[in-house]
């Protein structure tokens, strides 16, 4: 995979203002060994499920499943996670509708915008799922989003996350390969994804991970 880049005194600002973040983690993560594989399909076909809050993180030895996501934004531009190798993307899937996607959007746009203010390798997309256009960017400008998302598409763009965020929300980290690295099954806080992305972004940086 490609080597992560170094940023000098952005990496040193980031370091300050987020490793604080990944020292929470440690209590908030599940640790019960289940696989993010075990983990797919639950709920009762309606279309929405609540999330329970579980938390996964995947070692970098455990990372089988590779995502590809590609499609159509909001603002009809085409987007592609294979553009973004070598960098940790992170993956929220919400509507409009749902409450708690409603509550974390401002933790989402706080630490996407903390990434991006410290120049780190992080991108942030989203999956819009069962909203108009207009109503899905109503929601977007409501809350700042800085980062785009994709429609739905009538189920073909969430088909590409291969049955790993049939709740709402769902929040998914993938590595420089594209591998599933980290999810949240349901609404997230800044703190944890904070310490999830920086746990990705740790790994990459590893020298067998540069090679």
């Amino acid at each position: 995979m490609s080597a992560r880049k170094t940023h000098g005194p952005a990496r040193a600002k980031r370091a300050l203002a987020l490793a604080p973040a990944a020292l929470l983690l440690l209590s908030a993560c599940s640790d019960d060994g289940t696989s993010i594989n075990d983990q797919m399909r639950q709920g009762d076909q309606k279309g929405y499920v609540a999330g329970d809050g579980r938390i996964e993180r995947l070692a970098p030895e455990e990372r089988s499943t590779v995502i590809e996501l590609s499609g159509t934004t909001l603002e009809d531009e085409p987007w592609d996670s294979q553009e973004h190798r070598g960098e940790v993307v992170v993956i929220n899937v919400w509507g409009s509708w749902c409450g708690p996607c409603d509550a974390e959007a401002p933790d989402l746009v706080a630490v996407s915008e903390a990434y991006d203010d410290a120049g780190e390798p992080v991108a942030f997309i989203g999956v819009n799922h069962r909203d108009s256009v207009q109503n899905a960017v109503a929601f977007e400008r409501r809350h700042g989003v800085p980062y785009p998302s994709l429609l739905d598409d009538g189920g073909r763009t969430l088909s590409q996350l291969q049955g790993l965020a049939t709740s709402r929300p769902t929040t998914m980290l993938l590595d420089g390969e594209g591998r599933v690295a980290a999810r949240v099954n349901g609404q997230v806080d800044a703190s944890t994804l904070r310490g999830l992305v920086e746990d990705v972004l740790a790994d990459e940086s590893a020298p067998e991970a540069t090679g």
